[in-house]
């Protein structure tokens, strides 16, 4: 996977410098736009500490996990009644390989000290609102995304004292939200490169084969191409 997200910058930068000498020869970037636009994203993601608790809140466990990957895409639009400050689009991310790090102990309540080793993806729907700054072809911004979020969970294997116990996979659903911030290029009159950091978070809650709530944060550097209609 790492492969794949390396590859993905090397392919974006490959892009800006081919465009190069068509920046300065189209003209004002935003002019003939209608606005809408669609987009993808690939990035790195830092996960924090995962709280295990249970109905009440009363904490069973703190998990590392590992850093993982996004993907996401998106569909937007730079309104004009706001002289394209307010951008309001919808995003699909995917989050993936923020694995329980089976290197680490925890202190799982009423089991002692054990391992856990099991998958965890995020399918993650949200609506976006950012603030951007519309003119010239650098354009910082900043905001925040509403949303669902789907949470699946592989089959996970505790260890503890040799011994090993198998826990069966479940999925739940919550509502997630994120804060954004970051900075699009544009490359062509068409075309931007976005850098981008998101502060993602979701609390789906358990009731089949895992009784229980996760508390699921994390951190992502994003590098995405978006193309305005």
């Amino acid at each position: 996977m790492k492969k794949v997200f390396f590859s993905c910058v090397a392919v974006a930068t490959l892009m800006v410098f081919l465009s190069a000498s068509s920046v300065f020869a189209e003209g004002e970037a935003t002019k003939g736009n209608t606005g809408f636009y669609i987009g993808i994203s690939g990035g790195y993601v830092v996960p924090q500490t995962m709280q295990i608790s249970d109905k009440n809140d009363s904490l069973y466990a703190d998990t590392e996990l590992k850093n993982g990957y996004l993907a996401g895409f998106k569909a937007g639009w730079n309104t004009p009644f706001t002289k394209n400050i307010l951008a309001m689009e919808m995003e699909y991310n995917y989050i993936f390989g923020t694995d329980y790090d089976k290197g680490k102990m925890i202190n799982l309540m009423g089991q002692g000290l054990v391992t856990l080793d099991g998958t965890i993806k995020i399918h993650a729907f949200l609506a976006n609102f950012k603030a951007r700054y519309p003119n010239g072809r650098i354009h910082p911004y900043g905001g925040f995304g509403v949303g669902w979020s789907y949470f699946q969970l592989g089959d996970t294997i505790g260890r503890s004292n040799g011994k090993s116990v198998v826990v069966p996979g479940d999925s739940g659903t919550a509502f997630c939200w994120q804060l954004l911030a970051g900075v699009d290029f544009d490359i062509t009159s068409n075309m931007s490169l976005g850098i981008g950091y998101k502060y993602f978070a979701t609390k789906p809650s358990f009731g089949g084969n895992i009784d229980a709530d996760f508390d699921y944060k994390v951190s992502a550097v994003t590098v995405g191409l978006a193309y305005t209609f």
